[in-house]
């Protein structure tokens, strides 16, 4: 029985060892835990911060559009090519920076639009001669801004934008009012359309009982 005392004493004190270690290696982690995130919250401190470098990126990267837009010598997409369809499955890595498709289609591109509009009546607003030139060089605008900034064209943020053009300048024109636009003939009234209905169905029975009269009196 004594024998076996030693052995009780070396695992006691082999386990209050193991348990201290433990302890101290989950204080360290906690530790390295505590430093952790007090460096993840510095980062999004500075992340919500922006700095002047950020705004030089900005800056160069506007100017930077501006200047491909003023040389740009692309042409816009017409009905008949369908291969804008495919271009996520040919560019499947591209990165579409809407901000900036947003800011640039507003900011440029529709600038240009509202100018080249100010020079044309209002009135004239739905004569397509008149408007197609200012349209045709909005949407060439737009196809090079979306392929500078990354994104597809045309892409929902674009057909947004056109709707807004549409809204502002074309809303009448559908119904032939209020931009001198070609008016479309009105209905006829509901009663003459009556009139010529009914008029013609009447006749029907009349040749119908002249027809059994006239096989009556062969017979």
């Amino acid at each position: 029985m004594i024998l076996y005392l030693p052995f009780a004493a070396l695992i006691l004190v082999s386990r209050v060892a193991c348990d201290a270690s433990g302890i101290v290696d989950l204080q360290a982690l906690n530790v390295t835990e505590r430093n952790q995130t007090f460096t993840l919250s510095q980062d999004v401190n500075n992340t919500t911060k922006p700095n002047n470098a950020t705004s030089s990126l900005f800056a160069d990267n506007k100017t930077r559009i501006e200047d491909e837009l003023e040389r740009n010598g692309t042409s816009a997409i017409t009905e008949e090519d369908e291969g804008f369809q495919e271009q996520e499955n040919e560019f499947p890595s591209r990165h579409c920076d809407q901000y900036q498709l947003v800011h640039f289609s507003h900011n440029y591109c529709g600038e240009n639009f509202h100018q080249e509009m100010k020079a044309i009546s209002s009135e004239e607003w739905c004569i397509l001669e008149n408007v197609i030139s200012p349209y045709n060089d909005l949407t060439v605008c737009l196809e090079h801004v979306s392929f500078l900034v990354g994104c597809y064209f045309p892409n929902r943020d674009i057909q947004d934008f056109f709707l807004y053009i549409h809204s502002s300048y074309f809303q009448n024109c559908s119904r032939g009012g209020g931009g001198g636009g070609e008016e479309f003939p009105e209905d006829a009234p509901h009663g003459l359309v009556v009139v010529l209905t009914v008029v013609p169905v009447s006749f029907v029975p009349v040749l119908v009982y002249l027809l059994v009269w006239k096989s009556k009196g062969r017979v």
